[in-house]
């Protein structure tokens, strides 16, 4: 296995290094600039601050477009809700209450029945964190931008999407141990939505529905023993050591499509020479993106390999999930929206993006890491030295021209 050697994770490195590689034509050609008028645009973010993953990317993004606009353009930032909430940020940015948002499609399936059926595309993943961050990230991300029915379903609430990005696969943290089948009978686990229920109902558990905020006291007081989400909170988050000290990484879905939005009146208001800025700078922000859950989990991997936790073997559980996650997959096409058109070659074509992406990342030297408790922690502890600047090369080489066509 190869890895590149990388400085630390900066991501406003990252929009001062493609500001200069705007096209010539662009940078040239600034007629433009003089007829735009100057503005500030409002940004609400439910999921954190600016110093959290998506935070840190998006600055850098504003950042970019401030210098290209020569000021003309700048930002006033709402974290963590304190403009709109989570199911709140479609509405508000159609509406205007802000200029640009963070959409979670799942929290809304009645609004946006195609991003929502979409996310069950996140079980199609293998378990590495690295294809997973970056293949199916590269997919969403193309996806997003391109597919018609989704893009069409976004402008009918007078959103425009800029970019989206998908986490490391979920995993189960417990608060007892589980090696087997027969361990996880009966056992209750917090699993927010059918593509992470099924799995938990794969394997003998019962999902149940609790807060966000409720769900660390809910693990002390054995209200129930499992939550499926990232090992990253174990560090980050809800902070899970103490409550849920058994780490169980079979492999469950992804969270997938997690989606910057802009308002559609603001984003027709710009020239075609800003536009296409801005959407170089969002590919560019998601590349942050899949580079910053890489240095969160690798934090994760530090205490895993430490054994601060304990890592269950999962290798009588991996199959059981596996299996129900391909079926998952498997009958999307039955449950499409009316607005997707032959959604069995959609979900194949997908598959296959996925599967394209995750050889390109082969290619340049990265496996995909067995779910071997060894194999895991190896993993975990090669997370810092991955440099995903070469994969990101790849994908704007292949996708922008078809990406700034849209």
């Amino acid at each position: 296995m190869r890895y590149l050697a990388k400085p630390a994770f900066l991501p406003a490195v990252t929009a001062a290094v493609l500001l200069a590689a705007v096209p010539a034509m662009a940078q040239d050609d600034r007629a433009w600039l003089e007829d735009l008028d100057p503005m500030t645009l409002r940004l609400a973010d439910f999921s954190g601050d600016d110093t959290a993953n998506f935070g840190r990317a998006m600055v850098a993004w504003e950042e970019a477009v401030t210098e290209f606009t020569e000021g003309k353009i700048t930002f006033e930032n709402y974290w963590s809700s304190s403009l709109l909430g989570a199911i709140d940020t479609l509405e508000g940015v159609g509406d205007g209450v802000a200029d640009i948002g963070l959409i979670i499609p799942s929290y809304m399936p009645a609004q946006l029945p195609v991003s929502s059926w979409l996310f069950g595309t996140g079980a199609a993943l293998s378990g590495s964190t690295v294809h997973d961050v970056a293949a199916g990230g590269a997919t969403a991300l193309e996806t997003v931008l391109t597919f018609e029915p989704l893009t069409q379903e976004y402008a009918s609430h007078n959103v425009r999407v800029l970019q989206a990005t998908a986490t490391p696969a979920y995993n189960l943290l417990c608060n007892t141990p589980i090696t087997s089948v027969e361990d996880a009978q009966g056992l209750r686990a917090r699993a927010i939505g059918a593509v992470w229920s099924q799995s938990v109902e794969a394997l003998g558990m019962t999902p149940v529905s609790i807060a966000w905020g409720e769900a660390y006291e809910g693990l002390q007081r054995g209200v129930f023993e499992c939550m499926v989400i990232n090992p990253n909170q174990y560090v980050d988050g809800l902070v899970l050591q103490d409550v849920a000290p058994e780490y169980v990484p079979v492999t469950m879905a992804q969270l997938q499509a997690s989606t910057w939005v802009i308002n559609l009146d603001t984003w027709n208001s710009f020239p075609p020479e800003l536009q296409e800025f801005m959407i170089e700078q969002s590919v560019a922000a998601a590349y942050d993106i899949w580079q910053g859950y890489l240095q969160i989990e690798a934090d994760a991997g530090d205490l895993i390999a430490s054994g601060g936790v304990n890592t269950n073997d999962v290798s009588a559980l991996e199959p059981v999930v596996a299996e129900q996650r391909a079926a998952y997959v498997a009958s999307l096409a039955e449950t499409a929206p009316e607005s997707v058109e032959n959604p069995e070659a959609f979900v194949q074509h997908y598959q296959d993006r996925i599967a394209y992406w995750t050889g390109v990342l082969e290619e340049q030297g990265y496996e995909v890491a067995k779910r071997t408790p060894e194999a895991i922690i190896e993993a975990f502890a090669g997370l810092r030295e991955v440099d995903l600047s070469e994969f990101y090369a790849r994908f704007t080489d292949e996708m922008m021209p078809e990406l700034l066509a849209e």
